[in-house]
């Protein structure tokens, strides 16, 4: 499914993110680069960050459904990564310095995933089980299963999941 964002929806991610960058530059004292910035759909990430090539790529179809959730936490996550990286280089993903910029200069829950929901990233997801209950596959994870090329752990009770028939 394509979702097409308003002009006036991608001029204000635009703006949000500058505003996050020349904050951070202030707090820090250092000289930051503001990343370009894509719309792609990236499976159920709500955005990603490309360090090396300083681009912030964020998912329309998500944005679409959840925009204050972008403005007030996908967007200060993704920017941070991308300062961390250039003031620090590269480290832990969701590391200290990281938590740090999250808290200490954008006063945001350093929160790792989203909760986000959107009818739009429905992607045919295959069950399996473990020792404590069911867990669902993404497309991606079933076929890697199926062809022999990975086996996944529950989180919770670390049993090999199988799929349920």
């Amino acid at each position: 499914m394509k979702t097409t964002l308003s002009t006036h929806l991608i001029q204000r991610i635009e703006h949000r993110v500058a505003q996050l960058v020349e904050h951070a530059q202030r707090r820090t004292g250092r000289k930051l680069t503001c990343p370009s910035i894509g719309f792609r759909r990236a499976g159920r990430n709500a955005g990603t960050a490309h360090l090396n090539r300083n681009h912030i790529n964020f998912n329309p179809l998500y944005l679409h459904d959840n925009v204050d959730e972008y403005l007030s936490q996908v967007i200060p996550h993704e920017v941070a990564h991308i300062v961390v990286y250039q003031i620090f280089g590269r480290v832990k993903p969701h590391g200290l310095e990281w938590q740090s910029m999250m808290r200490d200069t954008f006063d945001c829950k350093p929160q790792v995933t989203h909760t986000m929901h959107s009818d739009a990233v429905t992607s045919r997801v295959f069950t399996y089980k473990c020792d404590c209950g069911q867990v669902e596959l993404s497309v991606r994870r079933h076929n890697k299963v199926v062809r022999g090329q990975q086996q996944y752990r529950c989180k919770r009770c670390h049993a090999t999941l199988s799929q349920t028939l």
